[in-house]
């Protein structure tokens, strides 16, 4: 294992080098404010005392370099819009924020394919590729605040994952520094390459353990001319199976989403955001169903016989189709503040889980049973106000939410690791989207084999055998 606990504290010999260099940074004889220093939901907290904002990838290879020479511990953050804690300094570690690295490099509009600095904000590079007639393969909720490197790093999902595609699916090259201070230049921009290892693997997903992407290379989706989305309710889960296997089959290649949630979610951001729920009446479960395609009749045709097929089978119990872009947008704000909602609601633990299909609906009333039997949920007085469950059936990727009065003390215990172990057990994955981070890696014997973890311990040694990179985290606590 990397040897972090090697690793020194930053002096002010230090910090006069990063200046000599023209690196910016911020310096505080306590502690960064907490916009720095805590994550979004105010779950992990640091205390580093030292932020670096490099400009180009020369600076930050000067960074690593020296703080390689010095061991000296660096976190890597973008836009801080996880909710793993991966990207907070909890052990005073410099961090090394990628927001004035922020460029467009160079965009295709042949080959659909665009080069960008990594801390470029998602949103804003979805608004410049549409304008060349393209969108940003990735959609996350955090679209606003997240960076591009960040999404590579923790392997982001998002809400089209089902019609796009993966992150390592998608990104072709990737710009990264390796802890030496090395630049290694892998930024391919070509769709089909097969020399050799793709090394740009290794990187997606890394979390920065690894080394810092400072580029990316990603393939583009065609900008889409026409747009729907459906909003159904439904009183038992097994129907938002069959809808899902109906959809896949009358609307075929224009599905782009397919998300779920059930009752308590949508009365929790009614509640919490004061949005009005996309359907009028009330339902066990929802489901949201979007197309994205190029020809709106064909579209609308075949939404339209979807409809006809889940009445002929009495799958739904309400729906609504909606085509106006402003309408839409407002459906889908109220699906992408779900997270939101629940952390006004109390102390949000949220888990990201991969499940198959049959089993689930089973983690949630496993986890209510679980709770209510050692008597924390189920009462006014319970300690968990709302278990809940919402997420992307269309690739298996589920958010349960467990709402606390307070973090930690006897519901974090029986949280933990039963509900990695539950999920193990049942053929799942402890982390789907939202990544390993700080908290997460002494789970990962749930869901991968001890061949697997031990692989990753010999990467992270091979390219970080000082243990600079995040360290504490990810695969080093497996």
């Amino acid at each position: 294992m990397s040897k972090a606990a090697t690793n020194n504290p930053v002096s002010a010999k230090d910090i006069a080098y990063f200046a000599e260099a023209g690196i910016e940074m911020i310096h505080s004889e306590n502690k960064l404010e907490a916009r720095y220093n805590a994550d979004m939901f105010d779950k992990y907290f640091g205390n580093s005392q030292l932020a670096l904002f490099p400009k180009s990838t020369d600076q930050v290879s000067t960074i690593l370099a020296y703080c390689n020479e010095q061991r000296i511990s660096v976190v890597t953050q973008g836009g801080n819009s996880g909710v793993a804690g991966g990207a907070i300094a909890h052990c005073g570690e410099v961090i090394l924020s990628l927001r004035d690295m922020n460029k467009v490099r160079e965009i295709d509009p042949v080959a659909g394919v665009l080069v960008a600095d990594s801390g470029c904000v998602l949103e804003d590079l979805d608004n410049h590729v549409q304008e060349h007639g393209f969108i940003m393969p990735v959609d996350l909720g955090g679209r606003k605040r997240c960076m591009i490197g960040g999404n590579v790093s923790t392997s982001a999902g998002g809400l089209r994952y089902l019609r796009y595609g993966s992150m390592h699916g998608n990104v072709l090259g990737l710009e990264v520094v390796l802890p030496d201070g090395q630049i290694l230049d892998a930024l391919f921009s070509l769709k089909k390459d097969a020399s050799g290892y793709d090394v740009k693997q290794l990187f997606i997903g890394a979390e920065g353990t690894l080394g810092v992407v400072t580029a990316v290379s990603i393939s583009l989706a065609p900008k889409p001319k026409s747009s729907q989305i459906a909003v159904l309710g439904l009183d038992e889960f097994s129907k938002i199976h069959r809808a899902f296997v109906l959809a896949r089959q009358n609307l075929g290649e224009i599905v782009s989403a397919f998300e779920f949630w059930e009752k308590r979610c949508n009365e929790i951001v009614v509640e919490y955001e004061g949005y009005t729920s996309p359907l009028g009446s009330d339902h066990e479960f929802y489901i949201m169903i979007e197309t994205r395609g190029s020809y709106a009749p064909h579209d609308i045709e075949k939404m339209d016989m979807f409809l006809e097929s889940l009445q002929d089978e009495g799958i739904a119990q309400g729906s609504r189709v909606f085509r106006d872009t402003e309408a839409m947008e407002a459906v889908w704000l109220f699906r992408s503040q779900m997270a939101s909602a629940h952390t006004k609601s109390g102390c949000m633990y949220v888990y990201d889980f991969s499940l198959p299909p049959k089993h689930q609906y089973d983690l949630l009333l496993a986890t209510k049973q679980h709770m209510e039997s050692l008597g924390l949920y189920g009462k006014d007085s319970s300690p968990v106000k709302d278990i809940t469950e919402f997420g992307h059936v269309g690739d298996q990727n589920l958010h349960l939410q467990v709402i606390a009065h307070e973090f930690g003390g006897v519901v974090e215990e029986a949280l933990e690791p039963w509900i990695y172990e539950w999920v193990g057990s049942h053929g799942g994955s402890v982390a789907a989207e939202h990544g390993l981070g700080a908290h997460k890696g002494k789970f990962l014997k749930y869901s991968k084999s001890p061949v697997v973890i031990h692989t990753m311990k010999q990467l992270k040694e091979l390219l970080d055998p000082r243990g600079i990179m995040n360290p504490g985290r990810h695969v080093q606590c497996a």
